[in-house]
């Protein structure tokens, strides 16, 4: 009688264990497949849309933009850019702002 106990629970245990598995593959990001759910590609996308680059990391960004202007000090940030203030050799004052998703400089 003990070995059919032992069976009894040993199927019991490899159910539960295969109902739980079958359970943590149906449970995918952004609804799995369902209608009107996102593609993996598409989940992707939104993620890196809405990465952004740290402010220490848009800085150097600025400053290889900057070349030898001295760097004065950050701005408040505009919209999804970083705002770093440069000064040049003639004493002139600019901007550059890097954009917070892209990484793109512009100014300067």
């Amino acid at each position: 009688m003990t070995h059919v106990r032992l069976l009894f629970l040993a199927a019991l245990i490899a159910a539960g264990a295969a109902g739980t598995e079958a359970s943590a593959q149906d449970r995918r990001p952004y609804g799995g497949g369902t209608p009107g759910s996102m593609s993996q590609g598409e989940a992707r996308e939104r993620a890196r849309e809405e990465r952004q680059i740290s402010s220490s990391e848009a800085l150097s960004i600025a400053r290889q933009r900057a070349g030898r202007a001295r760097y004065v000090g950050a701005l408040p940030p505009r919209g999804n850019s970083y705002v770093f203030r440069f000064e040049d050799d003639d004493g002139r004052i600019f901007d550059i702002s890097v954009d917070a998703r892209s990484g793109r400089a512009g100014g300067g």
